[in-house]
């Protein structure tokens, strides 16, 4: 047994900014335990490379339970297992979300959490290359990049989404989500700059934290109602981690509430039909999980200069001869548009990506010529899932359920979404590049054709959140301080603990979640919040 101030589970984007927070102060002992090893790997260090992680020892490589609005298919969930988990292992797109995300969050049982509260949060963290305004961050520690190397055909998109009517934008996270425009990165010099790297590493040396890899955590220990420690494993032995001060739990949106439920707390009646007596009797717990649905729209194209051949070995000895340029440097997703799809909708219900790459299935197929990808991922869903217990055994794999497309609105955006795509894809100067529409295929046209093929193929966003979500004692698994309700001394911080998941990658609102977190737990006051005036409610898609 060893004992510490703070024992943390998980050393992703969240467990990696409150292990370099809460270590600050050299009088603090601080325990960082995570499942997966050394984040020293190629795959890892090299950005367009993150899909090769995909059912290897880095990934978790979940499968979802059977879907029935997907016809019955089990979707494929990869997260990050290594240090930085899955900020180890993303497209690194830095993308804080709505404004209108965070004032939601406030109204509905979360208060302190509103935009103006939050920004200083996303600032403080952020040294941002090009962008030197009221909005962005100078200094911190996540490093925020344009792209070093782009396709000649990530340009083409952004004009042909404008000649759609999708206004241009040099910034996603300013003044409006709104419009299309190249995508902001958390890379350094051509290599991805993961929450490891920019939190983790740099304090490595501090005598008074200590990380444990290869430390799968089992549950929660508890004495009269408080958190007291964890028990993990390590090469099939288990070990106790005492904790004076608070557990906090930055496991992800699918370990943090498997976490929470292996150690009685959850819904009652679930735990005992897996043989778990609760100990706190909390049904949201592992509910309402939310993610953004995906669609891949895929087209042959004549432009040579895409991702195609990017495997090819010159352009390794170019990327470290030039220490991070080149082909390599690319994070597929090089460029997006945020519109509004859905009659009314009050801000975009719509990241478009747009890469020079065919990719399918995860990136699991492929495709033998030139070719590039719309994929328009719908980031203001309804429909919420779950996350369960398989077992009483930490080794076995939680069940998810997605739940989605409850409403038939949902699915009615998403046909309307691909119809936006390909208009994008095959009018302007992209479309003069397409040769032939490859997925779903020129004959999938019709409205009942495009919505068979995406009950057939959609995919997600690998944007899981709100499965420990925040909000008032009818409506939320923690308090708006992060706090477990019915246990001390316990807190969960990571994706998992947003109300509603953000409108765009969940990355950079998982590390603000941390940094407040960390005040919170410290006991501080929070950041000023900043008085930027509220995003022009008379903007538009179209500008």
């Amino acid at each position: 047994m060893s004992t510490h101030d703070y024992v943390i589970v998980g050393a992703g984007s969240a467990g990696c900014v409150l292990a370099n927070r809460l270590s600050a102060d050299p009088g603090v002992r601080v325990l960082l335990i995570e499942a997966g090893g050394s984040d020293r790997k190629l795959n890892i260090r090299i950005p367009v490379g993150f899909a090769k992680q995909f059912r290897t020892d880095l990934d978790w490589g979940y499968t979802a339970e059977p879907e029935p609005s997907l016809i019955g298919r089990s979707m494929y969930l990869p997260r990050g297992r290594s240090l930085g988990g899955s900020s180890s292992m993303n497209a690194m797109i830095y993308m804080r979300g709505n404004r209108g995300d965070f004032d939601g969050w406030a109204e509905n049982g979360a208060p302190g959490w509103s935009y103006r509260d939050v920004l200083p949060y996303f600032k403080r963290s952020e040294h941002n290359e090009r962008i030197r305004d009221e909005y962005h961050g100078q200094g911190g520690e996540l490093n925020v990049a344009d792209p070093v190397w782009t396709s000649t055909l990530a340009p083409l998109f952004v004009e042909s989404a404008a000649g759609v009517g999708i206004r241009r934008t040099e910034d996603f996270n300013g003044a409006v989500q709104d419009g299309a425009g190249m995508m902001q990165l958390t890379q350094k010099r051509g290599r991805r700059w993961s929450a490891a790297d920019a939190f983790l590493h740099p304090v490595a040396g501090r005598q008074n934290l200590e990380v444990r890899t290869g430390a799968r955590a089992r549950r929660v220990l508890l004495e009269s109602g408080r958190a007291v420690g964890v028990e993990y494993e390590v090469d099939g032995a288990r070990a106790t981690a005492r904790a004076e001060r608070e557990v906090i739990a930055s496991a992800g949106a699918y370990n943090s509430p498997q976490l929470l439920m292996l150690s009685g707390i959850g819904p009652a009646d679930h735990l005992r039909e897996v043989g778990i007596e609760p100990v706190v009797d909390n049904p949201h717990v592992g509910a309402h999980l939310m993610d953004h649905p995906l669609a891949t729209i895929t087209y042959e194209c004549r432009d040579p200069v895409s991702l195609f051949d990017a495997t090819n070995p010159k352009y390794l000895v170019q990327y470290v001869v030039s220490r991070g340029k080149g082909k390599l440097s690319s994070n597929v997703a090089e460029a997006g548009a945020h519109t509004r799809v859905g009659a009314g909708a009050p801000w975009p219900d719509f990241q478009i990506l747009f890469g020079a790459a065919y990719y399918f299935d995860n990136g699991f197929r492929a495709y033998p010529g030139h070719a590039f990808t719309c994929g328009p991922s719908f980031v203001r869903p309804a429909s919420e899932g779950e996350v369960r217990l398989r077992s009483a055994d930490p080794r076995d794999p939680p069940a998810v359920r997605l739940g989605w497309f409850q409403d038939p609105a949902e699915m009615r955006a998403m046909i309307d979404a691909v119809r936006l795509s390909r208009e994008i894809a095959e009018t302007g100067p992209l479309g003069s590049a397409a040769i032939r529409n490859l997925d779903p295929g020129p004959g999938v046209r019709t409205d009942e054709q495009v919505e068979a093929w995406l009950r057939a193929e959609l995919q997600h966003t690998y944007h899981a959140a709100c499965t420990c979500r925040m909000g008032d004692e009818d409506g939320g698994a923690l308090d708006p301080e992060l706090r477990v309700r019915g246990v001390e001394g316990l807190r969960v911080s990571d994706a998992s603990s947003m109300p509603r998941v953000t409108s765009g990658n969940t990355n950079a609102p998982t590390i603000m979640i941390a940094e407040r977190g960390a005040d919170l737990i410290l006991g501080r006051g929070p950041l000023q919040p900043d008085a930027l005036a509220a995003e022009p409610e008379a903007v538009t898609a179209a500008g």
